[in-house]
């Protein structure tokens, strides 16, 4: 009985542990994503029984009423926000260099730029636009910022974003790709900046 009893009181103290630390990244993730949408807004991290039984394909989501208004919170799925929470530690590793080069990165660091890009797309919804092409041209111009609230140096946060737009974008499928996401186009958010994205 004192076996049980211990062993119940481990599990209590492990969810207890584990509810702090994603509550903390949540609120982590929440102060970005209120920079990246101008508003105030909240980040919910998918849980182990939301990933056990979800059969969707969208990495985050934010909802719009009818009138065409976004929620305040975004949800991300469990993977993306796993990804999150080790970004910081891992942006200025050697790991990373491979961003930084433009090469092609292992699996765990491609998830993390995905990630950080993720965010930057929800964030985006989150500020009001309902186009996944639209927003995902805007976040192509807003990942390097995302990545910077989230830890990466001025040269790492550009390189995430570039990373992004020659690995990651060309994959996605038509509805989230906008023919003139192009530097000096009219999708362009900073147009007398040369950099791109």
């Amino acid at each position: 009985m004192r076996i049980l009893v211990a062993l119940v009181l481990v599990a209590v103290a492990c969810g207890f542990v584990m509810h702090e630390r994603k509550a903390s990244l949540e609120r982590r993730l929440g102060k970005v994503a209120s920079t990246l949408a101008g508003r105030p807004a909240h980040v919910h991290c998918q849980g182990l029984v939301g990933e056990t039984f979800d059969v969707t394909t969208e990495q985050g989501s934010v909802w719009f009423d009818a009138g065409g208004q976004p929620a305040d919170t975004t949800d991300l799925k469990r993977p993306i926000c796993a990804a999150l929470a080790r970004y910081r530690s891992d942006v200025e590793g050697p790991a990373y260099g491979c961003v930084v080069s433009g090469g092609t990165c292992p699996a765990r660091i491609e998830e993390e730029v995905l990630a950080v890009h993720v965010l930057a797309h929800e964030s985006r919804h989150l500020r009001g636009e309902r186009s996944e092409s639209l927003a995902e041209c805007n976040a192509l111009q807003t990942t390097a910022e995302a990545a910077r609230l989230l830890g990466a140096d001025p040269e790492r946060a550009q390189a995430t974003a570039a990373y992004v737009l020659v690995h990651i974008y060309p994959t996605m499928p038509p509805e989230y790709q906008e023919a003139d996401c192009v530097n000096g186009e009219p999708r362009d958010l900073r147009p007398d900046d040369p950099v791109w994205p």
